[in-house]
């Protein structure tokens, strides 16, 4: 934040440098205008002079312009990662939906049958673990091509580290079916010490330890009947095809948020902010102007709505680009009703 002896020094000089027939410089003028648009304002000064310093061309332009364009690229990346989620959220739909999900089901038919585990038992699962969970992370996270616009953060982080989790916990247990002869299970003990048996004798180095294998083998509607630890890579297996089934249903909101926040961006608040644009340019109803930047700020807003209300904040992917488009629309209206230029 400017001090306040700062922002009146500036004022005084620019009136000083007009009475001596002078031409305030760009950065003067800046500042001055800085110091009316955001006078105990938020985003405050600093973000004004940032912004409007952003473009050399201040003085032959006009600030307003300058504000405008500032708000008009913001929505072009906004736009365009928008565009990048609905591209990327379908394809990782199809990963677990298709190959994930073709894998999981050969695994689990192996362990159905009484066969396994072989090196087709354990490859099944790796492929499962790589075609589903690790390449829509990938996917999701992989460099953003636009300089300038970083890319959205990962709506689906959580799902698909805990499904990581879950394919390498459903593995391990079927790696220990040959083991159990001889065990708890031989000894006609009940499902609860079965359970125990199983993930007091798993290694916790990929996922989250003891609790968790209880919590899951305990949790499938056939934990309550299995004799034995083949029955439990079942319960553990047929986990990770819930999990492919609400990931898939999962994304498919998603992708229903991010299209109507397509039309918020693409379809509303883009051609808004470039007809304010075009009023500033041709010099005319500054005022109209304003106002349709201030309007353009709710689109910011509606899709911020849709993609937090139905899903909850850490699923809004948008949640940082809907703020700051937000913020700058309501700020390149401020200057274009109140700056000079």
């Amino acid at each position: 934040m400017q001090p306040l002896a700062a922002i009146l020094a500036a004022v005084l000089l620019a009136a000083a440098a007009m009475a001596a027939g002078a031409s305030p410089s760009p950065a003067t003028i800046i500042n001055e205008t800085c110091a009316v648009v955001t006078a105990g304002a938020y985003p405050g000064y600093d973000y004004c002079v940032n912004v409007l310093s952003s473009d050399p061309s201040a003085a032959s332009v006009g600030l307003a312009v300058i504000a405008a364009n500032a708000t008009a690229r913001n929505v072009t990346g906004t736009v365009g990662l928008i565009d990048d989620l609905l591209h990327t959220l379908p394809r990782c739909s199809d990963m677990y939906r298709l190959p994930m999900a073709e894998k999981v089901a050969s695994a689990l038919g192996e362990l159905v049958a009484g066969r396994g585990p072989s090196v087709s038992t354990y490859s099944l699962y790796s492929d499962a673990h790589d075609l589903g969970p690790l390449n829509c992370f990938m996917a999701l996270t992989e460099t953003w091509p636009l300089p300038g616009f970083p890319r959205p953060r990962d709506p689906l982080v959580h799902e698909n580290n805990e499904n990581m989790g879950l394919v390498l916990f459903a593995m391990n247990v079927a790696m220990l079916i040959p083991k159990s002869s001889g065990s708890a299970a031989a000894a006609g003990a009940s499902p609860a010490a079965i359970i125990n048996a199983t993930c007091s004798s798993l290694s916790y180095s990929t996922y989250p330890g003891y609790d968790y294998c209880v919590s899951v083998l305990s949790s499938g509607p056939s934990s309550a009947t299995a004799r034995d630890t083949r029955d439990l890579a079942i319960v553990a297996t047929d986990a990770i095809t819930r999990n492919i089934t609400s990931m898939v249903d999962l994304i498919q909101g998603l992708l229903s948020d991010v299209s109507e926040c397509k039309v918020s961006y693409g379809g509303r608040m883009a051609k808004t902010v470039d007809s304010a644009l075009g009023d500033l340019i041709a010099g005319r109803d500054r005022a109209g102007a304003a106002n349709k930047l201030a309007d353009a700020s709710r689109d910011a807003m509606d899709c911020d709505v849709v993609m937090s209300k139905r899903r909850g904040v850490a699923k809004n992917a948008l949640y940082q680009e809907n703020a700051d488009n937000f913020v700058s629309a309501h700020f390149a209206s401020n200057v274009a009703m109140y700056a000079d230029t």
